[in-house]
Order: C-alpha cells, then structure tokens, then sequence
C-alpha cells in the first residue's frame, strides 16, 4: 500500500469516527439530536488547514486559528433546554480536540516510517 493511500485511510476513517463522536456529544451536553452536517464539513475543512499550515511548519497559524474561531463565536449566548448554556464547554473542548487530531494528522504524516505497525502496512 501506498503512503499517500494509508494517510487518506487513516483520515477518513479518524475523520468518521471523530463526526460519530461530535455528535454524541452535542447530544449528551448541548442536547442537540442528529448530525449537522455543515458543522462536520466546517471540522474537516479547519483540520485540513491545520494540518497544511503545520506540516510546512507555520505554527503561528494556530494563534491565527484560535483568533478566528473566538471571534466567531464572541457573543453566542444560546441554552440548551434546562436553561444552562453548556455551549461554551462543548465548543472549547470540540475545538481542543479538532486541534489535536490536526496535530495528530502531522505527525503521522512526518512520522509513518518510525511507526512499525503502519510501516509493515506499507511494505
């Protein structure tokens, strides 16, 4: 198998599991049923330009980043059904975890040789 081949599987698969796991999580804290599928492409498309940016080394581009997402989301004051607004919670942590599978995505993509159970896949 090819490198490029294993590094497109592994993020469609991660990509996949991370949809799932988003929204369960709006479910269980934001109390919002089903998938959003804007959000999921906005996820995708923000992990893509993450893992561009820090594959060629521009880690300032996670301040860039971490401005942009603020200020989208300065006045968001919405609640859920008990009256609570958990939002903030669930977008800090959804934001933490996109921004370290993005990191997650360059070091495999810097790193896949040094990694023996992918090598073997690519032999």
């Amino acid at each position: 198998m090819s490198r490029s081949i294993l590094l497109f599987f592994i993020f469609l698969v991660t990509e996949i599991i991370t949809a799932f796991l988003f929204a369960l999580t709006a479910q269980i804290f934001y109390k919002k049923i089903g998938f959003d599928f804007k959000s999921i492409l906005k996820g995708i498309i923000e992990r893509i330009f993450l893992f561009i940016a820090l594959s060629n080394d521009y880690t300032q581009v996670l301040t860039f980043f971490s401005a942009l997402k603020l200020g989208t989301r300065l006045k968001h004051t919405e609640t859920n059904n008990d009256g609570e607004n958990n939002f903030n919670d669930y977008y800090l942590v959804g934001n933490l975890v996109s921004v370290a599978i993005a990191i997650g995505y360059v070091y495999l993509f810097k790193n896949l040789e040094h990694i023996a159970f992918l090598n073997r896949l690519l032999d």
